[in-house]
């Protein structure tokens, strides 16, 4: 879905030039700011994908927190980076951890490392000590939607913008339309719609998706007047209603499949393959046949 992403290229052009450049040789913290929905992640993932972080940083790392982490299990995603053997590491205190991970990166060049989804200064507080002071320009990403542990960490974060109104209409059409344009007769009611969005993506995203095969003016007219100005509003339950009503729309089955995810932990990169093979194996979907 790298081709829907919209908005992201200025901004995420700002954040790898203050990852890069920054100010003086030691460690460094960027946070990435905003409200729930905004694409904290899909920026971060934009970055941390971006050809020319491998360039110029020796290692790139991504590791989830979310709000149950443990600084334990923090360190042990960050070590598995860099060693196989973390069952070795199992038993170790964090300390010790910080150690072990602080002597892998002394070995190397720059070291980039992202944390999305942070709730708690404890985390970048933990995560600063596993660096060397090896004046190596070090960087720290984070993700959260905390402008006081944003602005703890570093006192010029990144607040990430609403998109434009032209942003929000290019993704709501894009969504839906992929690679087509929207038909002339509904290209004012999706501008209507991507207006009331608020320039939230997640927003624009659930929206495309209920209105994605059906181009009957009538079903547009019903979401733009009834349903998109309940939608948003600035706060993290708005953002649990949106993602309930994609979820609501879908067929039976699916909501089956998809409440399946919810067995791995949450932040995991879920392989799609696998994913497959244990819907089968459940029972939730029938193999395709010649299926292999």
């Amino acid at each position: 879905e790298d081709d829907e992403v919209v908005g992201f290229d200025e901004e995420a052009n700002k954040v790898i030039k203050r990852l890069v450049e920054g100010p003086g040789e030691s460690l460094d913290i960027v946070p990435v700011v905003g409200m729930p929905g905004l694409g904290k992640t899909t920026l971060a993932r934009k970055i941390y994908n971006d050809p020319q972080l491998s360039y110029e940083f020796f290692n790139v790392l991504w590791v989830y927190v979310g709000q149950s982490y443990k600084i334990k299990d923090i360190f042990l995603n960050i070590l598995k980076f860099f060693t196989k053997r973390t069952e070795d590491y199992r038993h170790e205190e964090v300390d010790a951890l910080a150690k072990v991970i602080c002597g892998y990166i002394d070995k190397g060049g720059r070291c980039l490392i992202v944390l999305d989804d942070v709730w708690a200064a404890e985390v970048t507080d933990a995560v600063k000590k596993v660096f060397p002071l090896n004046k190596k320009k070090h960087r720290i990403m984070i993700t959260t939607v905390d402008k006081y542990l944003a602005s703890y960490t570093n006192p010029d974060p990144h607040d990430l913008k609403f998109l434009t109104q032209a942003e929000s209409s290019e993704l709501l059409v894009k969504r839906i339309f992929g690679r087509g344009s929207c038909p002339d007769d509904l290209v004012e009611l999706g501008e209507s719609i991507a207006r009331k969005c608020g320039g939230v993506p997640l927003a624009l995203v659930v929206i495309a998706g209920a209105l994605r095969g059906r181009s009957n003016k009538n079903d547009w007219l019903r979401v733009e007047r009834n349903v998109v100005q309940h939608l948003f509003t600035n706060s993290q339950e708005s953002c649990f209603k949106l993602v309930e009503m994609s979820y609501d729309r879908l067929p039976q089955e699916v909501q089956t499949c998809f409440l399946y995810c919810g067995v791995f932990p949450r932040g995991f990169d879920i392989p799609s393959w696998k994913l497959i093979r244990l819907w089968i194996a459940e029972g939730l979907i029938k193999p395709q046949q010649n299926y292999t």
